[in-house]
């Protein structure tokens, strides 16, 4: 390394361990409210409901810094190996595929309480899904596609 670079391996690692967090945080939720909603003897209470709408904000969240910290640690890394670096179009995919299966994570919360008659619930984690999809495109995609564009 020379004098002019950096180090960031601690950085990097630093946020390998948010990743394992956040995915933890996230299935933990996501298990917690599949559990909750089949078990409890009545979902549709009114505390039912505000217990699982906390659980599926905090679910959103923990996706949206998933999400992000993926995305970032992917652009964060320097060194890239060149059967790799050759295929871009593949890279691309990947990468589409990565926002599609976010996008469809969050959507099966809405549906599973749709699924169970929770309405309300149901718009309320919509919303979420909205609020946090709209802070992935600010966050997340807008300055990943600045860095490929500049990059370019």
């Amino acid at each position: 390394m020379s004098a002019k670079e950096k180090d960031y391996s601690s950085w990097l690692a630093y946020e390998s361990v948010a990743v394992y967090a956040a995915t933890l945080l996230c299935g933990f939720t996501f298990t917690s409210i599949t559990i909750l909603i089949t078990q409890l003897p009545d979902p549709s209470s009114f505390v039912s409901q505000v217990t699982l709408g906390f659980l599926a904000f905090m679910f959103h969240m923990f996706e949206f810094l998933l999400f992000h910290a993926l995305l970032y640690l992917r652009h964060a890394v320097k060194a890239v190996p060149p059967e790799w670096e050759q295929r871009k179009g593949e890279r691309r995919f990947i990468a589409w595929l990565w926002l599609l299966s976010f996008t469809v994570w969050g959507i099966a919360l809405v549906l599973m309480f749709l699924l169970w008659n929770l309405t309300y619930l149901a718009l309320a984690s919509g919303l979420m899904y909205v609020l946090f999809t709209v802070l992935a495109g600010i966050f997340v995609w807008k300055p990943l596609l600045e860095l490929i564009l500049k990059k370019s």
